[in-house]
């Protein structure tokens, strides 16, 4: 049976909205507002929920979803921090996304580039460009993928929850707090398992392989 506990960077956030949950019952605020407040409660314990992830497969060759959310957009493009033309898939996240990010390959966490920048709604064609960002390069003797985690007008913090070093396949190492995207750069050999539109899981979903070394 999979469990699921809070992580605790989302304590201040419960505990704060949890008293005013509370001071709204003290003090026998209208019931519009206790419902309110009530509801803010139960979505920061939502929100903040860290459930187990299994893949759905396992191997060097297995690339899994890092993220949540649902894949936007499939294109070519250069990857930051390798500076190798690679496949883009563009994953947007809602407030009722996971939010925490896995290692989508067994391997090395091998380096991170942080970009302080702007808060850009993230329907704005600028926002992967110009948004505060959180790139993490992963590889192993297979392959080279960079994952992007992009800041929005809501979000102002992206959390790191490891240092560099090795990782195994789906584990955690980061969040974005509340609204997000995610951007995901893979080997052009990769053969990709996903479609535009698709919604997707952190820790689960077959995103691809690496076609060399796909078992037949």
């Amino acid at each position: 049976m999979k469990t699921e506990i809070i992580l605790k960077e989302g304590y201040p956030f419960i505990v704060v909205s949890g008293i005013l949950f509370l001071i709204s019952l003290i003090f026998k605020f209208p019931t519009i507002l206790q419902l309110i407040f009530f509801a803010l409660f139960a979505f920061m314990v939502y929100f903040f929920r860290n459930p187990e992830r299994i893949p759905e497969e396992e191997g060097k060759d297995v690339i899994i979803s890092p993220t949540d959310g649902t894949i936007v957009e499939i294109t070519n493009q250069i990857s930051p921090i390798t500076k190798k033309e690679s496949i883009k898939i563009s994953v947007k996240l809602s407030l009722f996304d996971l939010h925490i990010q896995r290692s989508p390959i067994e391997g090395e966490m091998a380096a991170r580039e942080y970009i302080h920048g702007a808060f850009l709604a993230l329907n704005s064609p600028k926002a992967s460009e110009l948004n505060e960002q959180n790139r993490v390069l992963f590889k192993n003797e297979l392959g080279e993928i960079v994952v992007n985690q992009i800041a929005g007008f809501i979000t102002r913090r992206i959390i790191m929850f490891r240092d560099l070093g090795v990782i195994k396949l789906a584990e955690r190492y980061g969040m974005i707090t509340f609204g997000s995207q995610v951007d995901i750069y893979l080997p052009l050999n990769t053969e990709i398992k996903v479609t535009e539109f698709q919604k997707i899981y952190a820790g689960e979903s077959v995103i691809g392989y690496i076609k060399d070394a796909k078992k037949d």
